[in-house]
């Protein structure tokens, strides 16, 4: 019963809302007005239905996240984590401010890494724009809770692009003396990352973190279902992909 619920509510907000009603104009236009008409809202329904299902914007974000995997042996002389949004004025433990999902699973995966393999860290991130907050400090100072010593953590904040996390980063790696960085980024950004480490001359080692796509799990019916999410999913991977092609 909980997944007919599911269902129905999935088609009663948007994007999914949009469905029907579209269905419902195109049989008016097609039965009373135009036939050419209403086919024309039936294909607009249909592309609105397979833009927002997960079965397509999780195979579009997979497609990327699948690029890299995970070293099995790690091996590196300095972590390079780039930062991917953060919230300003929110109130949080240490003070003001909050890392977006992905920046906070970034910054977990590096301590992990640091308590498992101790290792100098470069966090490269700014602030983006006027209203948001630094991510650079605020990712430093979530390292610094998490136990990794201050003196262990260099500090880019100045970067706002994932091109001038590569150019900023180079510098940092180039004063202390680091020839084989470990990139810590998430799965979808990493190929775009590792892209622009390339056009600095940066050989990284790939360390992928921050999944959004589950796997192993098969077809299911919840891939069917319209939801905002998955377009988000979708517009990630058109964003990515079109970052790739740009030089």
């Amino acid at each position: 019963m909980i997944y007919v619920l599911k269902l129905i509510y999935s088609f009663m907000m948007p994007p999914g809302c949009f469905v029907p009603l579209l269905l419902l104009i195109g049989w008016w236009l097609y039965a009373r007005v135009r036939r050419s008409a209403g086919i024309v809202l039936f294909a607009s329904a249909l592309l609105v239905y397979l833009l927002s299902i997960p079965l397509v914007g999780e195979t579009a974000l997979q497609s990327i996240e699948n690029r890299y995997s995970p070293p099995a042996v790690l091996q590196g002389d300095v972590y390079v984590m780039l930062t991917g949004g953060a919230v300003s004025g929110t109130p949080d433990v240490s003070g003001t401010g909050h890392l977006s999902g992905s920046t906070l699973h970034r910054v977990v995966a590096v301590a992990e890494l640091y308590a498992a393999r101790p290792l100098p860290i470069i966090v490269s991130g700014g602030q983006v724009y006027a209203d948001t907050a630094n991510e650079g400090q605020l990712a430093r100072s979530k390292l610094i809770a998490l136990g990794v010593p201050a003196e262990a953590i260099r500090l880019d904040d100045r970067s706002r692009t994932t091109q001038e996390n590569a150019q900023y980063s180079k510098q940092l790696l180039d004063e202390g003396g680091w020839k084989r960085p470990i990139l810590v980024t998430s799965a979808f950004h990493m190929p775009r990352s590792v892209k622009h480490f390339a056009a600095q001359h940066v050989q990284v080692v790939p360390y992928p973190v921050d999944y959004k796509i589950s796997r192993g799990t098969g077809w299911t019916g919840r891939l069917w279902i319209p939801t905002s999410a998955a377009m988000d999913d979708l517009s990630l991977a058109l964003k990515e992909y079109l970052g790739l092609l740009q030089k």
